[in-house]
């Protein structure tokens, strides 16, 4: 259902900072993207999926190596997951953080879900994709196992033991990296998932810190309203019907991607109290502030982001929704 959702561009950027250690330049693992490195630094943007997975598909040519999804799980940094991140890795327990990755995960992308699950002995993690996309589901699954291991021994600074599932057979590559990974790994199961002692959810992090942690996450729990992900099919929705590449889409093409007809998707929205032009217009409300206030853009480049023929068309919306300007809304942002 999720054939169109996004992620950040900081992980694309991730990728590109990981394929150098190949000696791949920007330049070669951005040639006709359109993207550059400041773009990428910016932190309101997004790439659609299917261009990530171009992006594993390139990154693999260049360098040759199929394993990539194990470097980038090793290498990965709780930090790079954003407010999420920090909310976790402040936590009190293993716990704790598993159960802010599991409910927040959406707002880094509806890709993928987790689900932590507790018995008396084991514990599980699951990871639930939404994309058919290959390489980059499999490639994401062997990542998010590899990083949830690396990043579990690093805030808890434990050696940590447990096995694996995962639903594909086993990839020839996987052999050589087979120490790396906490323990067993089962193939063609019909989950994919972390299994580990339910001790483990009781470790203490290393930088737990209440105050840090309650500030992560109020932030993100605005963040999850601001964006409906508290809402499941809204959340669905706002992830199909903008990227990078395309632009905004249209309540048909939105319908088309969710495999419903537009009356619906009408029906649904009005379900959750929300009208598709509603979504549409908060969307551009909070794109606009955001690129006025974190990125030097020209209000013509940001008129035609947001999808508007000119700038004029673009300040008239502007002012309806704040009040103010473009031009004094980035002045008042500055402090000028």
């Amino acid at each position: 259902m999720h054939d169109s959702p996004s992620l950040p561009m900081v992980y694309a950027l991730f990728i590109v900072d990981i394929v150098s250690r190949w000696g791949v330049s920007d330049e070669q693992m951005l040639e006709g993207t359109g993207l550059t490195r400041e773009m990428m630094l910016e932190p309101q943007r997004r790439l659609a999926l299917e261009d990530f997975n171009t992006m594993i598909i390139r990154a693999r040519d260049l360098t040759g190596e199929t394993a990539l999804a194990m470097h980038f799980g090793v290498t990965m940094q709780v930090s790079l997951h954003g407010f999420v991140g920090f909310a976790a890795m402040t936590a009190a327990t293993v716990r704790e953080a598993l159960t802010v990755a599991e409910r927040f995960i959406g707002m880094i992308s509806t890709a993928f879900e987790l689900r932590l699950e507790e018995g008396p002995q084991e514990a599980s993690l699951t990871i639930i994709p939404h994309t058919t996309l290959q390489p980059l589901r499999e490639a994401a699954i062997i990542c998010l196992i590899f990083g949830f291991v690396h990043m579990g021994q690093t805030v808890t600074g434990k050696t940590l033991s447990g096995r694996a599932q995962v639903e594909f057979d086993e990839p020839p590559y996987l052999e050589p990296i087979k120490p790396y990974l906490p323990g067993p790994v089962d193939f063609g199961q019909p989950v994919n998932r972390l299994v580990f002692p339910t001790s483990y959810l009781d470790l203490p992090l290393i930088m737990a810190n209440p105050v840090a942690s309650q500030m992560a996450m109020t932030q993100c729990e605005q963040d999850l309203r601001r964006f409906g992900l508290d809402k499941p099919f809204v959340a669905q929705v706002k992830a199909l019907m903008y990227d990078e590449r395309r632009g905004f889409a249209t309540l048909e093409q939105v319908a088309e991607r969710l495999h419903m007809s537009e009356r619906t998707l009408k029906r649904q929205l009005a379900g959750n109290q929300v009208a598709y032009s509603d979504l549409v217009e908060e969307a551009r409300k909070q794109m606009a502030t955001d690129l006025l206030e974190g990125s030097p853009a020209s209000l013509e480049d940001i008129a035609e982001k947001l999808g508007y023929s000119d700038v004029a068309n673009f300040s008239r919306a502007f002012k309806r929704w704040t009040g103010a300007t473009p031009n004094s809304w980035r002045k008042g942002a500055r402090g000028s």
